[in-house]
Protein backbone atom coordinates (compact mmCIF):
# COMPACT_ATOMS: atom_id res chain seq x y z
CA UNK A 1 0.00 0.00 0.00
CA UNK A 2 2.91 2.37 0.65
CA UNK A 3 3.86 2.11 -3.00
CA UNK A 4 0.42 3.36 -4.16
CA UNK A 5 1.10 7.13 -3.80
CA UNK A 6 4.41 6.76 -5.59
CA UNK A 7 2.75 4.88 -8.45
CA UNK A 8 0.04 7.57 -8.74
CA UNK A 9 2.63 10.34 -8.82
CA UNK A 10 4.48 8.57 -11.59
CA UNK A 11 1.27 8.15 -13.64
CA UNK A 12 -0.13 11.68 -13.23
CA UNK A 13 2.43 13.39 -15.46
CA UNK A 14 1.40 11.10 -18.32
CA UNK A 15 -2.33 11.67 -17.67
CA UNK A 16 -1.86 15.43 -17.84
CA UNK A 17 1.09 15.63 -20.19
CA UNK A 18 1.24 18.68 -22.48
CA UNK A 19 0.48 16.55 -25.53
CA UNK A 20 -2.68 15.05 -23.98
CA UNK A 21 -3.85 18.48 -22.78
CA UNK A 22 -3.25 19.95 -26.22
CA UNK A 23 -5.19 17.09 -27.82
CA UNK A 24 -8.10 17.58 -25.40
CA UNK A 25 -8.24 21.32 -26.08
CA UNK A 26 -7.96 20.76 -29.83
CA UNK A 27 -10.92 18.37 -29.75
CA UNK A 28 -12.95 20.86 -27.70
CA UNK A 29 -12.14 23.61 -30.19
CA UNK A 30 -13.29 21.48 -33.12
CA UNK A 31 -16.56 20.76 -31.31
CA UNK A 32 -17.19 24.46 -30.61
CA UNK A 33 -19.69 26.42 -32.66
CA UNK A 34 -20.83 29.98 -33.19
CA UNK A 35 -24.42 30.79 -34.17
CA UNK A 36 -26.48 33.91 -34.78
CA UNK A 37 -30.22 34.46 -34.63
CA UNK A 38 -32.28 37.49 -35.63
CA UNK A 39 -35.86 38.10 -34.55
CA UNK A 40 -37.85 41.06 -35.85
CA UNK A 41 -41.18 41.89 -34.26
CA UNK A 42 -43.85 44.49 -34.89
CA UNK A 43 -46.24 44.78 -31.95
CA UNK A 44 -49.39 46.92 -31.85
CA UNK A 45 -51.42 47.60 -28.70
CA UNK A 46 -54.77 49.40 -28.52
CA UNK A 47 -56.54 49.94 -25.18
CA UNK A 48 -59.85 51.56 -24.32
CA UNK A 49 -58.33 54.18 -22.04
CA UNK A 50 -56.50 57.51 -22.23
CA UNK A 51 -53.21 55.94 -23.37
CA UNK A 52 -52.08 56.37 -26.96
CA UNK A 53 -51.93 53.23 -29.11
CA UNK A 54 -48.47 51.66 -29.08
CA UNK A 55 -46.42 50.48 -32.04
CA UNK A 56 -43.09 48.80 -31.30
CA UNK A 57 -40.77 47.78 -34.13
CA UNK A 58 -37.80 45.92 -32.65
CA UNK A 59 -35.03 43.60 -33.80
CA UNK A 60 -33.28 41.18 -31.47
CA UNK A 61 -29.85 40.05 -32.63
CA UNK A 62 -28.35 37.14 -30.72
CA UNK A 63 -24.80 35.78 -30.93
CA UNK A 64 -24.07 32.46 -29.20
CA UNK A 65 -20.70 30.75 -28.65
CA UNK A 66 -20.75 27.14 -27.40
CA UNK A 67 -17.44 25.47 -26.67
CA UNK A 68 -16.78 21.77 -26.91
CA UNK A 69 -15.83 19.68 -23.86
CA UNK A 70 -12.38 19.47 -22.34
CA UNK A 71 -12.11 17.11 -19.36
CA UNK A 72 -15.89 17.42 -19.00
CA UNK A 73 -15.90 21.23 -18.95
CA UNK A 74 -17.59 23.46 -21.52
CA UNK A 75 -18.79 27.06 -21.70
CA UNK A 76 -21.57 29.12 -23.24
CA UNK A 77 -21.61 32.83 -23.99
CA UNK A 78 -24.72 34.46 -25.45
CA UNK A 79 -25.07 38.18 -26.16
CA UNK A 80 -28.34 39.89 -27.14
CA UNK A 81 -28.96 43.28 -28.68
CA UNK A 82 -32.45 44.78 -28.98
CA UNK A 83 -32.62 47.65 -31.47
CA UNK A 84 -35.40 49.90 -32.68
CA UNK A 85 -36.30 49.83 -36.36
CA UNK A 86 -38.27 52.99 -37.02
CA UNK A 87 -40.09 54.88 -34.28
CA UNK A 88 -40.43 54.04 -30.60
CA UNK A 89 -44.05 55.02 -30.02
CA UNK A 90 -44.53 52.70 -27.05
CA UNK A 91 -43.82 52.53 -23.33
CA UNK A 92 -40.90 50.15 -22.98
CA UNK A 93 -40.99 50.55 -19.16
CA UNK A 94 -37.72 52.53 -19.21
CA UNK A 95 -38.06 55.11 -22.03
CA UNK A 96 -40.37 57.45 -20.04
CA UNK A 97 -43.05 57.37 -22.76
CA UNK A 98 -45.79 56.67 -20.26
CA UNK A 99 -48.53 58.17 -22.42
CA UNK A 100 -48.33 55.06 -24.63
CA UNK A 101 -49.48 51.52 -23.85
CA UNK A 102 -46.75 49.17 -22.58
CA UNK A 103 -44.68 46.91 -24.83
CA UNK A 104 -41.99 45.50 -22.53
CA UNK A 105 -39.16 45.37 -25.07
CA UNK A 106 -36.54 47.97 -24.07
CA UNK A 107 -33.59 48.56 -26.38
CA UNK A 108 -30.09 47.68 -25.25
CA UNK A 109 -27.28 45.14 -25.28
CA UNK A 110 -26.93 42.51 -22.57
CA UNK A 111 -25.21 39.23 -21.77
CA UNK A 112 -28.11 36.79 -21.86
CA UNK A 113 -26.13 33.73 -20.80
CA UNK A 114 -22.55 33.23 -19.61
CA UNK A 115 -21.86 29.95 -17.88
CA UNK A 116 -19.31 27.26 -17.21
CA UNK A 117 -20.64 23.70 -17.31
CA UNK A 118 -19.22 20.38 -16.10
CA UNK A 119 -20.63 17.01 -17.23
CA UNK A 120 -19.47 13.48 -16.49
CA UNK A 121 -20.39 9.98 -17.59
CA UNK A 122 -22.49 9.39 -14.47
CA UNK A 123 -25.26 11.73 -15.61
CA UNK A 124 -24.14 14.73 -13.52
CA UNK A 125 -24.25 18.26 -14.90
CA UNK A 126 -23.13 21.27 -12.86
CA UNK A 127 -23.63 24.78 -14.27
CA UNK A 128 -22.37 28.04 -12.79
CA UNK A 129 -23.08 31.52 -14.08
CA UNK A 130 -25.90 33.27 -15.93
CA UNK A 131 -28.25 30.70 -17.44
CA UNK A 132 -31.65 30.04 -18.94
CA UNK A 133 -33.80 27.81 -16.71
CA UNK A 134 -37.07 26.33 -18.01
CA UNK A 135 -39.00 23.95 -15.75
CA UNK A 136 -41.78 21.75 -17.16
CA UNK A 137 -44.33 23.94 -18.99
CA UNK A 138 -42.74 27.08 -17.46
CA UNK A 139 -45.80 27.92 -15.33
CA UNK A 140 -43.61 28.47 -12.27
CA UNK A 141 -40.14 29.03 -13.69
CA UNK A 142 -39.20 29.96 -17.26
CA UNK A 143 -37.22 32.20 -19.56
CA UNK A 144 -40.10 34.36 -20.90
CA UNK A 145 -38.84 33.61 -24.40
CA UNK A 146 -41.65 35.61 -26.00
CA UNK A 147 -40.16 38.95 -24.98
CA UNK A 148 -37.14 40.23 -26.89
CA UNK A 149 -35.02 40.38 -23.71
CA UNK A 150 -35.11 36.91 -22.15
CA UNK A 151 -35.26 36.17 -18.41
CA UNK A 152 -32.17 34.40 -17.06
CA UNK A 153 -30.83 33.54 -13.60
CA UNK A 154 -27.41 34.08 -12.01
CA UNK A 155 -26.27 31.22 -9.83
CA UNK A 156 -25.67 27.47 -9.70
CA UNK A 157 -27.59 24.46 -10.97
CA UNK A 158 -27.01 20.76 -10.35
CA UNK A 159 -28.74 18.27 -12.65
CA UNK A 160 -28.59 14.50 -12.16
CA UNK A 161 -29.87 11.84 -14.56
CA UNK A 162 -30.26 8.73 -12.40
CA UNK A 163 -31.68 6.57 -15.19
CA UNK A 164 -33.56 6.90 -18.47
CA UNK A 165 -36.75 7.53 -16.46
CA UNK A 166 -35.62 9.47 -13.36
CA UNK A 167 -33.88 12.84 -13.11
CA UNK A 168 -33.48 15.56 -10.49
CA UNK A 169 -32.39 19.18 -10.39
CA UNK A 170 -31.39 21.60 -7.65
CA UNK A 171 -30.70 25.29 -8.19
CA UNK A 172 -29.58 28.27 -6.13
CA UNK A 173 -29.64 31.72 -7.69
CA UNK A 174 -28.93 35.18 -6.35
CA UNK A 175 -30.23 37.37 -9.16
CA UNK A 176 -32.98 37.38 -11.79
CA UNK A 177 -32.27 39.23 -15.04
CA UNK A 178 -35.79 40.26 -16.01
CA UNK A 179 -37.29 41.15 -19.38
CA UNK A 180 -37.31 44.87 -18.46
CA UNK A 181 -33.51 45.11 -18.72
CA UNK A 182 -30.72 45.62 -19.30
CA UNK A 183 -31.21 49.04 -17.63
CA UNK A 184 -33.81 50.44 -15.28
CA UNK A 185 -35.10 49.83 -11.78
CA UNK A 186 -36.90 46.61 -12.76
CA UNK A 187 -34.05 45.10 -14.80
CA UNK A 188 -32.88 42.88 -11.93
CA UNK A 189 -34.34 41.27 -8.85
CA UNK A 190 -31.82 40.33 -6.20
CA UNK A 191 -32.38 37.80 -3.46
CA UNK A 192 -32.05 34.11 -2.71
CA UNK A 193 -33.93 31.74 -5.01
CA UNK A 194 -33.85 27.99 -4.42
CA UNK A 195 -35.44 25.54 -6.85
CA UNK A 196 -35.94 21.77 -6.89
CA UNK A 197 -37.40 19.50 -9.55
CA UNK A 198 -37.78 15.70 -9.59
CA UNK A 199 -39.07 13.96 -12.73
CA UNK A 200 -40.12 10.37 -13.31
CA UNK A 201 -41.31 8.87 -16.58
CA UNK A 202 -42.28 5.23 -15.95
CA UNK A 203 -43.26 4.79 -19.61
CA UNK A 204 -43.93 6.85 -22.73
CA UNK A 205 -47.58 7.44 -21.73
CA UNK A 206 -47.05 8.92 -18.27
CA UNK A 207 -44.81 11.62 -16.75
CA UNK A 208 -44.81 12.69 -13.12
CA UNK A 209 -42.91 15.60 -11.56
CA UNK A 210 -42.58 17.16 -8.13
CA UNK A 211 -41.28 20.70 -7.66
CA UNK A 212 -40.44 23.21 -4.93
CA UNK A 213 -39.57 26.91 -5.11
CA UNK A 214 -38.32 29.09 -2.27
CA UNK A 215 -38.17 32.75 -3.34
CA UNK A 216 -36.70 35.41 -1.05
CA UNK A 217 -36.74 38.77 -2.83
CA UNK A 218 -34.63 41.60 -1.42
CA UNK A 219 -36.73 44.44 -2.86
CA UNK A 220 -39.94 42.69 -3.88
CA UNK A 221 -41.06 41.27 -0.56
CA UNK A 222 -44.68 40.93 -1.64
CA UNK A 223 -43.54 38.07 -3.92
CA UNK A 224 -41.46 36.20 -1.32
CA UNK A 225 -43.00 32.75 -0.95
CA UNK A 226 -42.59 28.97 -0.82
CA UNK A 227 -44.38 26.83 -3.39
CA UNK A 228 -44.69 23.04 -3.55
CA UNK A 229 -46.51 21.00 -6.13
CA UNK A 230 -46.86 18.05 -8.49
CA UNK A 231 -47.43 17.84 -12.24
CA UNK A 232 -48.80 14.79 -14.04
CA UNK A 233 -49.08 14.36 -17.80
CA UNK A 234 -50.60 11.28 -19.39
CA UNK A 235 -52.22 9.88 -22.51
CA UNK A 236 -54.12 6.80 -23.62
CA UNK A 237 -51.80 4.10 -24.89
CA UNK A 238 -54.37 3.00 -27.45
CA UNK A 239 -57.76 4.04 -28.81
CA UNK A 240 -58.70 7.74 -29.04
CA UNK A 241 -55.72 10.11 -28.96
CA UNK A 242 -56.58 11.64 -25.61
CA UNK A 243 -53.97 13.32 -23.41
CA UNK A 244 -54.20 15.34 -20.21
CA UNK A 245 -52.33 17.39 -17.67
CA UNK A 246 -53.05 17.78 -13.97
CA UNK A 247 -51.02 20.13 -11.78
CA UNK A 248 -51.57 20.90 -8.09
CA UNK A 249 -49.60 23.33 -5.92
CA UNK A 250 -49.67 25.15 -2.59
CA UNK A 251 -48.04 28.51 -1.91
CA UNK A 252 -47.31 30.08 1.50
CA UNK A 253 -45.76 33.34 2.62
CA UNK A 254 -42.06 33.19 3.48
CA UNK A 255 -39.11 35.30 4.56
CA UNK A 256 -39.95 39.03 4.44
CA UNK A 257 -43.44 38.74 2.92
CA UNK A 258 -45.62 41.54 4.35
CA UNK A 259 -48.78 39.39 4.52
CA UNK A 260 -49.53 35.91 5.80
CA UNK A 261 -51.20 33.70 3.20
CA UNK A 262 -51.75 30.15 2.04
CA UNK A 263 -53.08 29.68 -1.48
CA UNK A 264 -53.78 26.71 -3.74
CA UNK A 265 -53.35 26.20 -7.46
CA UNK A 266 -54.66 23.68 -9.93
CA UNK A 267 -54.56 23.21 -13.66
CA UNK A 268 -56.39 20.55 -15.61
CA UNK A 269 -56.53 20.19 -19.38
CA UNK A 270 -57.81 17.49 -21.72
CA UNK A 271 -56.71 17.28 -25.36
CA UNK A 272 -58.16 15.21 -28.19
CA UNK A 273 -56.08 14.80 -31.35
CA UNK A 274 -57.98 14.04 -34.54
CA UNK A 275 -56.54 13.58 -38.04
CA UNK A 276 -55.61 17.23 -38.60
CA UNK A 277 -57.21 18.91 -35.61
CA UNK A 278 -56.41 19.06 -31.90
CA UNK A 279 -59.05 20.23 -29.44
CA UNK A 280 -58.30 21.20 -25.87
CA UNK A 281 -60.40 22.27 -22.89
CA UNK A 282 -59.10 23.23 -19.49
CA UNK A 283 -59.27 25.20 -16.31
CA UNK A 284 -56.59 26.91 -14.29
CA UNK A 285 -57.18 28.25 -10.79
CA UNK A 286 -54.94 30.61 -8.84
CA UNK A 287 -56.61 31.13 -5.47
CA UNK A 288 -57.06 34.51 -3.81
CA UNK A 289 -58.50 35.73 -0.51
CA UNK A 290 -59.16 39.39 -1.29
CA UNK A 291 -55.83 40.56 0.16
CA UNK A 292 -53.38 38.40 -1.78
CA UNK A 293 -53.36 35.63 -4.37
CA UNK A 294 -51.27 32.79 -5.76
CA UNK A 295 -48.48 34.40 -7.83
CA UNK A 296 -45.89 33.04 -10.28
CA UNK A 297 -43.43 35.96 -10.64
CA UNK A 298 -40.70 33.99 -12.46
CA UNK A 299 -42.95 32.14 -14.91
CA UNK A 300 -43.20 32.50 -18.67
CA UNK A 301 -46.48 34.31 -18.19
CA UNK A 302 -47.28 35.04 -21.84
CA UNK A 303 -47.92 31.31 -22.36
CA UNK A 304 -50.81 31.34 -19.87
CA UNK A 305 -54.13 33.15 -19.38
CA UNK A 306 -54.33 34.49 -22.92
CA UNK A 307 -51.98 36.27 -25.30
CA UNK A 308 -53.13 39.74 -24.20
CA UNK A 309 -51.18 39.41 -20.92
CA UNK A 310 -53.94 40.84 -18.75
CA UNK A 311 -53.04 38.61 -15.79
CA UNK A 312 -49.29 38.99 -15.37
CA UNK A 313 -50.17 39.64 -11.73
CA UNK A 314 -52.98 37.55 -10.24
CA UNK A 315 -55.77 39.79 -8.84
CA UNK A 316 -56.19 39.63 -5.05
CA UNK A 317 -59.51 37.82 -5.53
CA UNK A 318 -57.70 35.11 -7.48
CA UNK A 319 -58.30 33.86 -11.01
CA UNK A 320 -60.19 31.06 -12.71
CA UNK A 321 -59.33 30.71 -16.38
CA UNK A 322 -61.61 28.38 -18.37
CA UNK A 323 -60.52 27.90 -21.96
CA UNK A 324 -61.19 26.11 -25.24
CA UNK A 325 -58.57 25.83 -27.98
CA UNK A 326 -58.36 24.38 -31.47
CA UNK A 327 -55.17 23.77 -33.46
CA UNK A 328 -54.75 22.60 -37.03
CA UNK A 329 -52.42 22.79 -40.01
CA UNK A 330 -53.46 24.12 -43.41
CA UNK A 331 -50.98 23.98 -46.29
CA UNK A 332 -48.05 23.93 -43.83
CA UNK A 333 -49.46 26.89 -41.90
CA UNK A 334 -49.95 26.10 -38.19
CA UNK A 335 -53.20 27.70 -37.00
CA UNK A 336 -54.64 28.10 -33.52
CA UNK A 337 -57.77 29.70 -32.07
CA UNK A 338 -58.56 29.97 -28.36
CA UNK A 339 -61.28 31.39 -26.16
CA UNK A 340 -60.77 32.25 -22.47
CA UNK A 341 -63.30 33.21 -19.84
CA UNK A 342 -61.75 34.83 -16.78
CA UNK A 343 -63.53 34.89 -13.41
CA UNK A 344 -62.52 35.62 -9.84
CA UNK A 345 -61.75 32.75 -7.51
CA UNK A 346 -63.20 34.56 -4.50
CA UNK A 347 -66.79 35.63 -5.14
CA UNK A 348 -68.43 35.51 -8.54
CA UNK A 349 -66.98 38.45 -10.45
CA UNK A 350 -66.51 38.05 -14.20
CA UNK A 351 -63.25 39.72 -15.17
CA UNK A 352 -63.63 39.43 -18.95
CA UNK A 353 -63.23 37.26 -22.06
CA UNK A 354 -60.45 36.85 -24.59
CA UNK A 355 -60.19 35.52 -28.12
CA UNK A 356 -56.69 34.80 -29.37
CA UNK A 357 -55.36 33.35 -32.63
CA UNK A 358 -52.06 32.62 -34.33
CA UNK A 359 -50.68 31.53 -37.69
CA UNK A 360 -47.13 30.25 -38.08
CA UNK A 361 -45.23 29.24 -41.21
CA UNK A 362 -41.69 27.99 -41.77
CA UNK A 363 -40.49 29.39 -45.07
CA UNK A 364 -37.40 27.17 -44.85
CA UNK A 365 -35.13 25.67 -42.18
CA UNK A 366 -33.75 29.09 -41.29
CA UNK A 367 -36.64 31.54 -41.73
CA UNK A 368 -40.06 31.44 -40.01
CA UNK A 369 -42.97 33.84 -39.72
CA UNK A 370 -45.64 34.24 -37.05
CA UNK A 371 -48.82 36.32 -36.86
CA UNK A 372 -50.69 36.57 -33.54
CA UNK A 373 -53.82 38.42 -32.46
CA UNK A 374 -55.57 38.84 -29.11
CA UNK A 375 -58.70 40.74 -28.07
CA UNK A 376 -59.65 41.06 -24.41
CA UNK A 377 -63.16 42.32 -23.63
CA UNK A 378 -63.37 43.63 -20.09
CA UNK A 379 -66.23 43.23 -17.67
CA UNK A 380 -64.93 44.15 -14.22
CA UNK A 381 -61.13 44.05 -14.65
CA UNK A 382 -58.92 46.34 -16.77
CA UNK A 383 -60.14 47.69 -20.14
CA UNK A 384 -60.83 46.35 -23.62
CA UNK A 385 -57.45 45.56 -25.18
CA UNK A 386 -56.40 44.50 -28.68
CA UNK A 387 -52.89 43.30 -29.54
CA UNK A 388 -51.38 42.27 -32.87
CA UNK A 389 -47.91 40.82 -33.51
CA UNK A 390 -45.96 40.10 -36.67
CA UNK A 391 -42.68 38.27 -36.14
CA UNK A 392 -39.92 37.02 -38.42
CA UNK A 393 -37.12 34.77 -37.11
CA UNK A 394 -33.91 33.91 -38.96
CA UNK A 395 -31.32 31.41 -37.72
CA UNK A 396 -27.81 31.30 -39.17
Amino acid sequence: MKAFPAVMLSVLPFCFSPSLIANELSTALKQSNVSAQFRYRLEYVEQDNALDDAIASTLRSRLSVNTGKAYGFSALLQVDNVSLLGNDNYNSSVNAKTHYSVVADPKGTDINQALLRYQNDNGTTLSAGRQLVNHLNQRFLGGVGWRQNEQTLDGYRLQQQFSDSVSAELGHYHNVNRVFGPKGAAADQHGSFNTALLQWQPNTAHQLAGFAYDFDFDNWAVRSSRTYGVDYQGKLASGPKLSWQLALAKQDDAHNAPLSFSHHYHRFSLSWALDNLTLQAGQERLAGDGQSAFQTPLATLHAFSGFADMFLNTPDNGLRDNWLEAKTKLNDVALSLAYHRFDSDLGSAKYGDEWSASAGYNLNKQLSALLKLAHYQADTLAVDTTKVWLMLSYQL
